[in-house]
């Protein structure tokens, strides 16, 4: 099995070292971002078509707070993460961030660990606002080439919401393990494109009676299918994860939470409503380059962003998100 892995890593790498860059202030960014239909995105993965630019940095700080409030921490399986970064004599921990967006989990894993080294990885560098750490730096890379050069050096792995910029997930896991040390973890957390109904029942789509809503999610859940993305992947992270020979104690959490604060038991559910329903806010408007890339008229995109904008700002609709958390260990 072992020797399968290492073969589909290596074709997968498409060169002996698959890192692009190290970021510092001097990398030309030009190199790495362009612009597409007024806003900015990376160069490099033509799945990925979310933008790039301070405006999602920003969603990304807010999705950020999200996955922190939904777990009460920076990561599930607190135990176990733990342990697996507890300190020790012979050498220092290390964490990747696979797909680290804003780069405001490594800074905060940096900062909660500060004798563990954090790399952050994405397709354009972070808009990091202050000092950032001295145990942390970033990488800027495409994980889709591969982590052969990575073999057995990390101790806690977290990718987040890459999904769309993936070509195939249960490779990229595959992939991951092995960049694992023997007791080492595996993190991984995303929001489904699906959407719930008030009873938390899944809401099929109907082109006749469709809110504005339902039509710009559907809209982009099938741009996303189109450019090859694997975002279906949360509701199978743990079946994958159980697959990979090298991992055990596999565990998995779903959570569901209101797009905006039409429900809510106390205040704290109706933060954690709030500031979701702005992160949609702020993902709808950026799926402006991603329809349009797939054929949409101008005109089109912005009806269905208006439309569905209204919706979730007026509370017209009652819709959940299901938000899902996944994790194993490398076998000792």
């Amino acid at each position: 099995m072992e020797e399968t892995n290492e073969s589909a890593s290596e074709d997968r790498s498409g060169s002996p070292a698959p890192s692009m860059y190290s970021f510092n202030a001097s990398v030309d960014e030009r190199l790495i971002l362009r612009e597409v239909y007024g806003r900015t995105l990376n160069s490099y993965n033509e799945m990925y078509f979310l933008p790039a630019d301070n405006e999602e940095h920003r969603r990304l700080d807010l999705q950020h707070q999200i996955y922190t409030m939904i777990l009460g921490a920076l990561y599930p399986a607190i135990p176990l993460v733990r342990w697996a970064l507890r300190p020790r004599r012979d050498r220092r921990p290390v964490i990747l961030d696979v797909g680290t967006g804003s780069g405001s989990w490594a800074v905060d894993m940096a900062k909660e660990f500060p004798y563990c080294e954090v790399i952050g990885m994405d397709l354009v560098p972070p808009r990091i606002a202050g000092e950032l750490p001295q145990n942390c730096r970033f990488e800027i890379d495409d994980a889709n080439l591969g982590f052969f050069h990575y073999r057995g050096t990390f101790d806690v792995v977290h990718a987040r919401a890459i999904a769309m910029g993936i070509k195939d997930y249960p490779a990229l896991l595959k992939d991951l393990a092995q960049t694992l040390r023997p007791g080492g973890m595996i993190i991984l957390g995303d929001g489904e494109m699906q959407l719930y109904d008030e009873e938390r029942r899944p809401l099929s789509y109907s082109e006749a009676d469709a809110s504005w809503t339902q039509r710009v999610f559907f809209a982009g859940y099938n741009a996303s299918k189109n450019k090859g993305g694997n975002i279906d992947c949360p509701t199978m992270n743990p079946t994958w994860l159980r697959s990979i020979d090298s991992l055990t104690d596999v565990g998995w959490d779903k959570v569901f939470i209101p797009i905006g604060p039409w429900i809510y038991a106390n205040e704290r559910e109706k933060v954690l409503a709030e500031m979701l329903r702005s992160n949609c806010l702020g993902y709808i408007s950026g799926l402006e380059p991603l329809l349009m890339s797939e054929g949409y008229l101008k005109e089109s995109v912005e009806k269905m962003q208006r439309g569905a904008s209204a919706e979730l700002l007026e509370l017209k609709v009652r819709l959940y998100s299901r938000w899902s958390f996944a994790w194993a260990m490398k076998r000792l």
